[in-house]
């Protein structure tokens, strides 16, 4: 657990670590390259075995493990409310990841109410399927989230995303690798839901026919070793698909091989809306 410099959270926790490649917006992940440092370091040893080498670069092996009690309990013991990034070396909800370790991160979680939780996965049936089951009553201080680097990918894990009970639920489009058209996942398209006008019910899904829409739009280029490029089109239409509408827009960043350089500007100004009633 540490602070990060990652725009949209405070901190990170990952009770899990490890995991392997699904789809496109994998390649490159920041977090193998990360593992790899640690396990050669020999100072986490639940890191061991997390990556391999190939040609030349680190990648995931798929092996999963789980932290120490002591890292796992940390939240518990910080005063301070803190927004934490939950797994960012790995996810939660990979499906080699056991429903009993997931039980644990989250009893960790609803302990811990004073603190905010930032959970984001590539595993939305997963998601969908263990909080439908497990969790139908979601946790106010936890946010749900679901990676979608493409078109393909949000259509794909945003509608098992709204339809799984959460307090808070956003996309993370980075890196993004292509346009994105989410309009009808960011305003609740009226042919699709029944509104009975109950908070608990517009944040939980429970409605039948109901659709929640996104609370938030995170949006970012790749960087690193290899980025790929992001097309300043694609970013502006993500934006003004959320202007007007309910969902907060955050841009990231505009990546490359020098991400620090490139800065994070659009339009001459950041963009750092959070969710609706979150400072």
């Amino acid at each position: 657990m540490g602070e990060t410099s990652i725009e949209w959270t405070e901190s990170t926790w990952n009770p899990i670590v490890g995991c392997s490649i699904a789809t496109p917006g994998c390649t490159n992940c920041y977090a193998m390259r990360m593992a790899a440092r640690i396990e050669a370091m020999g100072t986490a040893p639940h890191y061991d075995g997390t990556t391999k080498r190939v040609k030349g670069r680190a990648v995931w092996t798929g092996k999963l493990s789980l932290a120490s009690d002591d890292l796992i309990s940390a939240p518990l013991r910080r005063r301070r409310p803190t927004t934490y990034f939950v797994n960012s070396m790995g996810d939660l909800f990979h499906e080699d990841c056991p429903d009993a370790w997931i039980d644990r991160v989250f009893g960790v979680m609803g302990e811990a109410n004073h603190h905010i939780f930032q959970v984001l996965t590539k595993r939305a049936q997963r998601l969908h399927d263990y909080l439908t089951a497990r969790r139908p009553k979601p946790l106010p201080n936890v946010w749900l989230g679901v990676s979608t680097e493409r078109q393909k990918e949000a259509d794909e894990r945003i509608p098992l995303l709204l339809t799984a009970p959460a307090s808070v639920r956003f996309i993370s489009a980075e890196p993004l690798l292509g346009p994105l058209d989410i309009r009808g996942y960011v305003r609740g398209r009226e042919d699709h839901r029944i509104n009975t006008g109950r908070a608990a019910d517009r944040r939980a899904g429970a409605c039948v026919g109901w659709r929640p829409p996104l609370d938030w739009v995170i949006v970012g280029g790749e960087s690193g070793p290899g980025a790929r490029p992001i097309d300043p089109a694609w970013v502006e239409s993500l934006r003004v698909q959320c202007d007007g509408s309910d969902a907060a827009f955050f841009f990231k960043q505009w990546g490359g091989k020098n991400k620090k350089a490139a800065g994070r500007l659009l339009h001459g100004r950041t963009y750092d809306d959070m969710p609706l009633g979150i400072q």
